[in-house]
């Protein structure tokens, strides 16, 4: 966990190996620690209401290719799940309270702006040669950290993936931001491969 005042706020950041179920624990622990005002996820608006009305909601989950690559690779360190455990027990802990947990990444429609903008046709085209390269990788297993790291460097080969990373990080950086202006502390969940840019960015404004 990372803490940082902004303006008069206190924000605490943890970064989530999303999916990996262990890391909820990084949680619970948190919650039991302190009593936050709010908290944010990286999930899009979208993504929050779908998971805080699950009992409702009838289907399977959506999941792409890479995805199910990413899971497969991913358990070798444990028990995986979607959607993310850590993400979606915030969410159930805050709607007990009738607090919305705020959404820090794009609505589906921001990021399909900013995906048309950014990827190309020849990058789009490129995932299904990623996700083969995936599955023949071996990834590093010495711990999960490396692995999402290596895992990361793979994706970003292509450019247009990584240029709409950067996009994330800049977006989320903003809501952190954001949330500092209204309230007094706040619980923060970011994808792990993102912290680091997410909180230079965020040092870089203060």
């Amino acid at each position: 966990m990372k803490s940082l005042r902004i303006g008069e706020c206190d924000i605490d950041i943890i970064p989530i190996i999303k999916g990996l179920v262990s890391e909820k624990q990084k949680v619970v622990d948190a919650l039991s620690s302190k009593d936050y005002e709010t908290a944010g996820v990286c999930w899009g608006i979208e993504e929050i209401e779908a998971v805080r009305r699950r009992a409702e909601i009838t289907g399977d989950n959506e999941t792409n290719d890479l995805d199910i690559v990413y899971l497969y690779k991913l358990k070798t360190f444990g028990d995986v799940d979607m959607p993310d455990p850590s993400f979606t027990y915030i969410v159930d802990e805050f709607s007990k309270k009738n607090v919305a947990v705020i959404p820090l990444d794009m609505s589906d429609d921001e990021f399909a702006e900013a995906y048309c903008n950014e990827v190309s046709t020849l990058d789009f085209l490129k995932e299904n040669k990623i996700i083969r390269k995936a599955m023949k990788k071996e990834f590093s297993t010495s711990s999960p950290e490396e692995f999402i790291t290596e895992w990361d460097a793979l994706i970003n080969e292509v450019k247009g993936y990584r240029k709409m990373n950067l996009v994330k990080e800049r977006f989320v950086a903003s809501q952190i931001r954001d949330i500092a202006k209204y309230r007094r502390n706040a619980l923060v969940l970011v994808d792990y491969e993102r912290f680091e840019g997410i909180m230079s960015i965020l040092e870089e404004e203060e």
